[in-house]
């Protein structure tokens, strides 16, 4: 469990990252009834889709996180606060009081799950979440892993992003320490240099274990878990994945 100062510098560091919004705000857009985000953490999704007027439960394991969220929802006025609902549970053990029209599973949060059992495990909670017809959408990342066994201990630059509100920039980069390729397993570290106007700096460090998951290897699991794959993408634009892609984006649907 994070701290709340953690929490709070969850959303500053994760800030630029919008890359994915319009997708998700344009899947949401027509939802009847509420949209479920699975891991939420301090509400990046959950707050952008309360926003645009969609009622959102918001879950994750780390009450600090979600502590985070309800404080930056009540902040950002009751309109968009009170159509925030969070949950705090397991997402491979949760139980809804009522089904969802829309399930989303952002910014590669399935792969926080290293094991088959805890991926099917979540996959059979969000089956059983969904009304009928209901769809469930999520992106992970597109492995490659030679590059990632090479790049071992390589640091990878990231971007360079200016905070006004805290008059601070963040310069982001990573590295892989370890990559077990029979589990598909990789850790690696990220970085976040943090610098004020007077020009000192502070570096914040977020480690990381993940499963890659390979596009034959997420085909077997939906199958397994109950839902049939009805497009995938290898960005958020709708380009086809192929090699080369560095995101994979599913649009999935509960086996009638």
């Amino acid at each position: 469990m994070t701290d709340a100062s953690e929490a709070t510098r969850y959303l500053v560091e994760h800030a630029h990252y919008t890359e994915d919004l319009a997708l998700w705000r344009t899947v949401a857009e027509h939802v009847d009834g509420p949209v479920l985000d699975v891991g939420c953490a301090a509400g990046r999704l959950a707050l952008e889709l309360a926003r645009d007027g969609c009622r959102v439960v918001a879950l994750d394991a780390d009450p600090t996180m979600l502590r985070a969220l309800a404080v930056n929802a009540a902040q950002a006025g009751p309109d968009v606060g009170g159509r925030v609902t969070t949950m705090c549970a397991d997402m491979r053990t949760f139980s809804l009081d009522g089904p969802v029209a829309l399930a989303i599973a952002a910014m590669n949060t399935l792969q926080v799950l290293l094991t088959p059992v805890d991926q099917l495990a979540c996959l059979g909670r969000i089956r059983a979440s969904l009304a009928p017809e209901g769809e469930f959408w999520f992106d992970v990342s597109m492995p490659d892993l030679g590059d990632v066994q090479s790049s071992i201990g390589v640091v990878h630059g990231g971007e360079v992003v200016d905070d006004p509100t805290r008059g601070v920039r963040l310069a982001h980069a990573f590295w892989y320490e370890w990559v077990d390729p029979i589990t598909q397993t990789a850790r690696f570290t990220h970085r976040i240099d943090e610098t004020a106007a007077d020009g000192a700096v502070r570096a914040f460090f977020r480690h990381h274990e993940v499963h890659l998951f390979t596009p034959l290897e997420l085909g077997h699991l939906l199958a397994r878990a109950g839902f049939d794959v009805l497009h995938v993408w290898g960005d958020f634009e709708g380009a086809p994945l192929e090699a080369g892609a560095e995101r994979q984006v599913y649009r999935c649907r509960v086996v009638s």
